[in-house]
């Protein structure tokens, strides 16, 4: 994620970017270089945190364990209506993933009628 270069994630970066540069969007570019920077320090910051000070990563698993049970508790406060909209959703997700052809045919219907009415 970080693009560092024996990676897969350099050469995505290396292709988007050069791109970038030779189709002329060099602020884009740039932009991008410096937003991947700003992420890998957060990305090296938090392996070094992990692999240099057991007593930070013993910390960092102690709180994250505190808001599992937090989201937990959180989660079963939903009322029926949440849980029926959530299911909902999900279903609608599911159902694209299977089979996106039913809904890309009916979004590509309903723009055309909305277009060319």
């Amino acid at each position: 994620m970080a693009g560092t270069p024996p990676l897969m994630g350099f050469f995505s970066k290396q292709f988007v970017l050069y791109s970038a540069i030779e189709s002329g969007y060099y602020f884009m570019a740039i932009l991008g270089i410096l937003v991947s920077i700003i992420s890998a320090s957060y990305y090296l910051r938090i392996i070094r945190i992990l692999h240099t000070d057991s007593t930070a990563a013993n910390d960092i698993k102690i709180k994250s364990t505190l808001q599992r049970k937090e989201n937990l508790e959180i989660g079963s406060n939903l009322s029926s209506f949440h849980s029926l909209l959530i299911s909902i959703l999900t279903l609608i997700i599911l159902l694209f993933v299977l089979k996106p052809s039913i809904l890309l045919k009916s979004t590509q219907l309903l723009s055309l009628s909305l277009f060319y009415n």
